[in-house]
Formats: structure tokens, C-alpha cells, sequence
């Protein structure tokens, strides 16, 4: 039987860190996913700010960031006007990319597994992993980073709890301007209009040599809306965000909308000797609120900087050591800012009594009084106003 400091179950965003993390650490480590190749999914298209805090305190920052593309103003919009350009360093990321970058920043001294885990059985000591091949390993840690596959930790007595079904829908798909080559912005937020529209927010921001749009709704998968997405997306989007050609100008949808609707589910049962979760197979985020595979990325930089190298050196890892991971203040932080964000975007969006409409043109004020200070402090700086 082959025996390992770790073992990663799961080689999403999550995983492939902590396998980058740990390997380069020094530890005994294997990565084991059945997919050799990270395939095409609609996942994280961009790296924001809690992205690039957790990649730099990894060490890897500079690394992935390279084969992203960078971005660093964004104009923030609502009710059909520009009301902050906003300095802001960002990368476009088609989620494969990131996964295959994260990927490659493993060393070879990790062993790589293309195979099913079909059972764990946890241990204090050590605990024992079966493949669908045959094969037993033995490691003193595993670490799930399964994403929404739930069916290791259900084996284990876990379950997940749904806090929020069908809480949004993710779309997204490739723009271009029409009668002329390039938009006015590098990247735009553009918020939505009117709670009867069912939107949070549409993202124009680059990823290589396009321009990607991802729209966050809160709608249900049968929606006559949807279907009219699916016919006629430009109209689609005109009819819910109807001020948007103000700073966007006509542009083309060049492909079919791709989208992911999102429950918020936690897990509970988790008091496993030498098992630790992480990212979605711990709990689940709103896109909306840009925090997903951020959180995934968090966990990981955590549990390998400050967790594993303190239990390894111990003769076992309890239930009661594993718990401390859950509870460290800055995973508790970035878990407590994921779900409230997740929470709170969709009431401001939907609510539609007058406190929350008065909250919202706060944020309106609040963004225009921003872009004013930053045209005063930068007096020949670019501040045209899009077009009416």
C-alpha cells in the first residue's frame, strides 16, 4: 500500500493549490482526480482581489497571474450612467486556464493520480483511501476538494444542507462592438435597473483575444426569459438592462449563452478524524458575489500555511484538530464575507420597499462622489461621459 503525508482528493482550484502548496513544502503528497485534462466548464472567468491575495500569499501569484489578462481600471455603472471609473488590477481567466495553471505549479515530486476515489475510511492515525482500479493508499491527512460532488463525504455520514436553492443563475457568453473595434472601457460593471428585472449586475472584461460578458440573474431555470435569451440574447439582455446601450453602444452576443445555476448548500457532520474539506465540498458561494473559487484558493493558502505542517509533525490528527481549521479567523472571515455578499446582492437587488430602494441610490451617491474626487485629484485624466 502506498503511504502519503497527504492526500488531495480533487484537482480543481482548490486541490491543485494545496498540492502546489504542499509539494513544494516538502510533504509526501498525491493529487487524484480521473481527469487528466481539465475540460470546459462555466465556472470563475476572472481573478478579483481575494483571488490575488490568497495566490500571492501562496507564493504563486506572479506565476498564474502571467497567463491571465490584466486589467486595471473598471467603470462602474448604473441607470444608464458611468459613475466611477475604478482603479482596480484584475485578470481575465477562462476557469480551465486557471485550473491547468494551478496545475502546472505542481512538482513533480507529487504523485499524480488519474483515478476514482470510491471510499475513505477516516483515522485519526492514518486513513486509508480505495480507487475504482483497486488500488488502497494510506495518507495521515486527506484533504476533499470534490467541489459539488458530494458523494465521498456522504460515505463519510456527512450531509449538505441547503441554505439557499436555486439562489442565482450564472450566464455567460462572448460580446463584440458593433461599427467599430473596440469599447470604450477596459472592463465594465453595469448594475441592474429594477428589482421587476430579476438582475444583479452584467461584467464586460477581457480574456485573451475577446471580450467576455457574464450576466448574474436571479431567476429560475424554467423562466420564459431564459428561453428568450437562448433566441434572441441582445434583445434579452436590452429588455432586463434597458439603459445598458448608453455605455456599452450596440454589440453582437457571438455564441450561445452558457449557464450555471447556483444552490448555497453547507456541509455539516464534519467532525472526521484526519479529513478536512475545502472550498465547495465545504460550503458553496453565489457568483454574484465573486468570492467561489476565491474562497476554494483561501482555504488551501490556510490549511497548508498554517495547518498541516503542525499536524504532521503530531502521531495523530483528531477530529478536534481538523475542527480548528474551520474555525481559523481568516477562513471564518472569507466564509462569513462569501455568504452574507451571496445573501445581501440578491435582497438588493429584489427588494423593492423603499429603505432598499433608498440604499441603492446611496450606492448610486456614493460612486459618483468617488469619480469626482478621483477627476479632481487627476484634473487631466480621461472622465468623457458615455455616450447618451
Amino acid at each position: 500500500m502506498a503511504e502519503f503525508d497527504v492526500a488531495i482528493v480533487g484537482a480543481g482550484a482548490g486541490g491543485a493549490l494545496a498540492a502546489a502548496m504542499l509539494g513544494r513544502a516538502g510533504h509526501r503528497t498525491c493529487l487524484i482526480d480521473p481527469a487528466r485534462q481539465v475540460g470546459s466548464q462555466f465556472r470563475c472567468e476572472k481573478l478579483e482581489a481575494a483571488h490575488i491575495g490568497a495566490l500571492r500569499r501562496a507564493g504563486l501569484l506572479a506565476e498564474i497571474a502571467a497567463q491571465g489578462e490584466r486589467y486595471d481600471t473598471i467603470w462602474i455603472a448604473r441607470q444608464g450612467r458611468l459613475v466611477e471609473r475604478r482603479p482596480r488590477t484584475e485578470y481575465g481567466f477562462d476557469y480551465a486556464q486557471l485550473v491547468t495553471a494551478l496545475r502546472g505549479a505542481v512538482p513533480e515530486t507529487v504523485a499524480r493520480i488519474a483515478d476514482q476515489v470510491t471510499a475513505v475510511t477516516p483515522g485519526a492515525e492514518a486513513s486509508t483511501l480505495a480507487l475504482s482500479e483497486g488500488r488502497t493508499l494510506s495518507a495521515r491527512l486527506v484533504v476533499l476538494a470534490t467541489g459539488l460532488q458530494p458523494a465521498l463525504a456522504e460515505s463519510m455520514g456527512m450531509t449538505r444542507r441547503v441554505v439557499s436553492a436555486s439562489h442565482s443563475l450564472s450566464i455567460g457568453f462572448d460580446v463584440a462592438p458593433v461599427g467599430r473595434a473596440h469599447f470604450d472601457f477596459e472592463a465594465l460593471t453595469y448594475f441592474g435597473e429594477h428589482p421587476e428585472h430579476r438582475v444583479s449586475y452584467i461584467t464586460f472584461f477581457p480574456l485573451h483575444d475577446r471580450i467576455r460578458a457574464n450576466l448574474f440573474v436571479y431567476r429560475d431555470r424554467g423562466d420564459p426569459w431564459l428561453d428568450r435569451l437562448r433566441s434572441d440574447p441582445v434583445a434579452a439582455i436590452h429588455e432586463v438592462l434597458p439603459r445598458l446601450r448608453r455605455l456599452t453602444g450596440e454589440f453582437a452576443v457571438l455564441d450561445t449563452p452558457r449557464m450555471r445555476p447556483v444552490d448555497l448548500v453547507d456541509t455539516v457532520g464534519l467532525d472526521k478524524p484526519g479529513v478536512v474539506l475545502i472550498g465547495d465540498a465545504f460550503s458553496t458561494a453565489c457568483p454574484v458575489s465573486g468570492t467561489g473559487a476565491a474562497k476554494a484558493l483561501v482555504d488551501a493558502e490556510r490549511l497548508c500555511n498554517g495547518f498541516v505542517a503542525d499536524w504532521l509533525r503530531q502521531p495523530e490528527i483528531t477530529a478536534a484538530d481538523v475542527a480548528r481549521f474551520y474555525v481559523d479567523p481568516e477562513k471564518v472571515a472569507s466564509d462569513q464575507f462569501s455568504r452574507n455578499l451571496s445573501l445581501s446582492a440578491k435582497r438588493l437587488a429584489l427588494e423593492p420597499s423603499l429603505a432598499w430602494e433608498a440604499y441603492r441610490w446611496v450606492r448610486f451617491a456614493g460612486s459618483i462622489g468617488r469619480n469626482a474626487v478621483s477627476a479632481l485629484r487627476h484634473p487631466h485624466g480621461s472622465h468623457r461621459v458615455a455616450r447618451s
